[in-house]
């Protein structure tokens, strides 16, 4: 029982802050109360924690690969192409950054240092934005194998307080500039007139919106070039979102679900690096798909030839296999231990085949055809 009570108080410490605070944020915004900059940097670096937590504790599969049901936490594949990923995740860091910069420094930053923000921050609400967009996609699908309901909605929790702040905060800016610029006119003598008009070019703060908005491109291109020194691609930004499964802006198609199979060759198969144990198709195993390899074909096709031939010795041997087997394959959780597997089997599939070709007349069709929907 006290395991138990742990663990739900885990469970609470983990989900529950983010929905409330997005409750209280929300709020806050109607009753216009506004949060302290060391309260918003501490529930942002909180927030962002257990979004990075809830995702690694999910460890989703990329799209081109099969999720394996009664095993993965979740039955969608990555939101996100894991290659592409540090292009959004700089992206939002940029965008965050520009919002603290913003909210420590709204009463005194400089024109053309508010407006260079600005435009972080723009980039920051369009990915946060498309985030929130990509992740919701996903509870139109299949969400019921997931690990944990409404984890889609936790992980967008982050950017969706990111965007109700930000533009929040811009308001603030342009109204807070605005006040400063007809102050700032009254004071002018004569003398500085000139000055004080150059600087309203800049400084008016009707304008500032589409300033930064047109600093946005520049800023975009800037930071897809550094990136491009570390790998990323120009289009990265886009390839995020595309190269993935089962999400709203998501153009790949994954191949179908495989189960783990009891049968321990069926792991080495399914989890084995595939140089190695050479996965060759899809099969079909008591009605469920599966992945074989030779070494799995030539197996089931060796049981096969002896429950034709010799049916008692085929039970006993069953039945050695289903009480030592199986308790095997829960013990395969790497792909180290499949191939270590597939390694020490590699004599015994000789033999089974020197056994099929000295027994059948076609060995390499009963191969060929085991696990096929016959």
């Amino acid at each position: 029982m006290g395991y138990m009570l742990l663990f739900f108080l885990a469970l609470g410490l983990l989900f529950i802050p983010g929905p409330l605070f997005t409750v209280w944020n929300i709020r806050n915004l109607l009753l216009h109360r506004e949060h302290t900059e060391k309260l918003e940097a501490m529930i942002f670096g909180v927030g962002t924690f257990y979004s990075l937590l809830l995702y690694g504790f999910w460890s989703p599969r990329g799209w081109e690969e099969s999720i394996w049901v009664n095993n993965d936490m979740s039955s969608l594949h990555e939101p996100f192409s894991a290659f592409h990923l540090p292009t959004i995740l700089v992206l939002m860091a940029v965008g965050l950054l520009s919002y603290i910069y913003l909210k420590v420094r709204k009463e005194k930053a400089p024109p053309l240092a508010a407006v260079f923000s600005m435009a972080g921050v723009y980039l920051g609400i369009a990915v946060n934005g498309a985030v929130i967009f990509q992740l919701l996609g996903g509870l139109a699908g299949d969400n019921l194998g997931n690990a944990f309901p409404g984890d889609v909605l936790l992980m967008a929790l982050v950017p969706f307080n990111y965007l109700l702040l930000a533009v929040n905060l811009l308001i603030q800016v342009v109204r807070g500039q605005r006040e400063r610029l007809e102050k700032q006119n009254e004071m002018a003598d004569l003398e500085r007139r000139f000055l004080s008009h150059c600087n309203c070019i800049l400084a008016k703060s009707g304008n500032w919106a589409l300033y930064a908005l047109i600093l946005t491109l520049p800023l975009l291109c800037f930071i897809v070039a550094v990136l491009l020194l570390f790998g990323q691609r120009p289009d990265s930004v886009i390839r995020a979102f595309t190269e993935t499964s089962d999400w709203t802006l998501s153009t790949k198609i994954s191949p179908p679900p495989v189960v783990q199979d009891a049968h321990y060759l069926c792991t080495v198969a399914l989890k084995g690096h595939p140089k190695l144990v050479r996965p060759k198709r899809l099969g079909l195993r008591r009605g469920e798909k599966i992945v074989v390899n030779r070494q799995l074909c030539v197996a089931n096709a060796f049981e096969q030839l002896l429950e034709e031939r010799t049916p008692k010795f085929h039970r006993a041997l069953r039945k050695f296999y289903d009480t030592y087997g199986y308790p095997i394959s829960r013990h395969i959780h790497t792909a180290l231990a499949a191939d270590f597997i597939y390694l020490i089997m590699k004599p015994f599939e000789w033999f089974f085949v020197a056994v099929l070709y000295l027994f059948d007349e076609r060995p390499e069709d009963r191969i060929a055809r085991q696990y096929l929907p016959l």
